[in-house]
């Protein structure tokens, strides 16, 4: 997925909600990797804001098992500005 100014408060909080749910979990990153079939390198891509895949983000909303929609607001506080 590709970034842009005006969808760059959403983006910021799925990063975080992707990376509070791994810890949540107590997933380490090649744990998440083993349940979701995602390279370690991808998730960390990821979880560092860099470009992925929508096949990853749904696969990574499956394995969590959240809507696409949920995961760009902010579910933990305090919520990302």
């Amino acid at each position: 997925m590709k970034k842009t100014e005006e969808n760059d408060k959403q983006f910021a909080a799925m990063y975080e909600n992707l990376r509070t749910l791994r810890r949540t979990n107590g997933w380490s990153m090649e744990g998440l990797s083993e349940l979701s079939g995602i390279d370690v390198k991808i998730l960390a891509d990821i979880e560092e804001g860099k470009d992925f895949g929508v096949e990853d983000f749904i696969q990574l909303c499956r394995v969590y098992r959240r809507k696409p929609h949920e995961m760009f607001v902010c579910v933990e506080s305090p919520c990302l500005e």
